[in-house]
């Protein structure tokens, strides 16, 4: 990658907020012409800008925690949605399925109460006369002990729940009775095994595993052994490390065709190396700024301009599970630091033993002509 200095004249006083957003909004042809710009493959010529550049830029792609943001206007969401319904629960928030499977729970209580009622009701075994006869032991009633509408509630959840206070249960002489009953019984365990079923795959899903992976704020561009790099720093916070680690990127910018067509949020590969590791220490993973890459004859202002958005995806299998996890972040413009590394976090205490200071993870150091470049 190449990067112009600007002339002493251009570099003097500050950029305001305001001068950031008209270089956001160009027009077209301002598009069309920072695309056909040609900028000198000096590596000692490149613009040293700070992680608090006054600039605003548009709305990210992907938050810095990895959340996706983009806004979906779909016709008919919910039909669609609801033709996926396991997804539809399992993407849904943690509270929304506790309601939602409390009002399930509910509901079909308050159902199968109101049919155990209507039972009763329709063989007259909640009359006086009925009531008096059974207490003598002259009539036997669809349900023993059930005098009205809240004891055949009561007797759903029993049923339902399989509590079985043995206060309450369906006679030999209900038929109808006993048909309900295997019913309910069988509703019983379906709600409750996709209930168990969906708070126990939202609980062990991958991506909560992806919380403890981290990757630097800002990625960093400098010369490492006479070669130019975009640089960031990944890492795992856990003692069991994930397995099979591969570092992926996209850089996502807006363009013109010759046509004069506009794409937006085009994605163009970045290849990190190494891409395929173990990942038992924070690594720096790099990518090669040659005439392949898509950085290559763009300047600072060339990403502001393209709206531009550098996205790194981390995939890896968890060790005690096998599942496949995934990291996102991504850098705009003013969180791609020029003329800077990272600080080293590694060191050895007096056993020899390797010590990693996640402190200082973030840290970066500017280059300076006098300093050896050690990362």
């Amino acid at each position: 990658m190449a990067i112009n200095n600007n002339s002493s004249e251009d570099n003097s006083g500050n950029k305001t907020s305001s001068s950031c957003v008209q270089e956001s909004n160009r027009t077209q042809s301002n598009i069309q012409e920072s695309n056909n710009r040609k900028v000198s493959n000096n590596k000692d010529d490149y613009l040293t800008v700070n992680s608090k550049r006054p600039c605003r830029t548009l709305g990210r792609l992907i938050e810095k925690n990895g959340r996706i943001n983009v806004k979906r206007q779909v016709p008919r969401r919910w039909f669609w949605y609801g033709r996926d319904l396991f997804t539809t629960i399992m993407n849904a928030p943690l509270r929304t399925n506790v309601i939602v499977f409390s009002a399930v729970f509910f509901v079909s209580w308050w159902i199968f109460g109101l049919l155990w009622w209507i039972i009763g009701y329709v063989r007259g075994d909640f009359t006086t006369q009925h009531l008096l006869w059974y207490e003598i032991g002259n009539y036997t009633p669809c349900v023993q002990n059930c005098d009205g509408f809240w004891d055949s509630l009561l007797f759903s959840i029993e049923t339902q729940t399989t509590i079985g206070y043995g206060v309450r249960a369906v006679t030999q002489k209900c038929p109808e009775g006993v048909f309900l009953l295997q019913f309910q019984t069988i509703v019983g365990y379906l709600i409750d095994s996709f209930a168990l079923g969906i708070f126990f795959a939202k609980l062990s899903q991958s991506k909560y595993r992806a919380k403890t992976l981290t990757a630097s704020k800002q990625a960093v561009i400098a010369t490492r052994n006479g070669v130019l790099n975009l640089m960031i720093r990944i890492g795992d916070l856990r003692r069991n490390p994930i397995c099979e680690v591969q570092v992926n990127g996209l850089l996502y910018q807006d363009s013109v065709t010759k046509e004069g067509e506009i794409l937006m949020n085009q994605p163009y590969l970045i290849e990190f190396e190494p891409s395929y590791i173990h990942l038992l220490t924070p690594l720096i993973v790099c990518h090669t700024i040659d005439d392949q890459s898509p950085f290559y004859e763009m300047t600072i202002d060339d990403l502001i301009s393209k709206n531009a958005e550098l996205v790194v995806i981390i995939e890896g299998i968890i060790e005690s599970t096998g599942q496949t996890t995934q990291y996102r972040t991504s850098y705009k413009p003013h969180e791609i630091i020029f003329g800077s590394y990272f600080q080293n976090i590694a060191s050895r205490d007096r056993n020899g033993r390797l010590t990693i200071d996640y402190s200082r993870f973030h840290e970066v150091n500017s280059i300076k002509s006098s300093d050896q470049h050690q990362i």
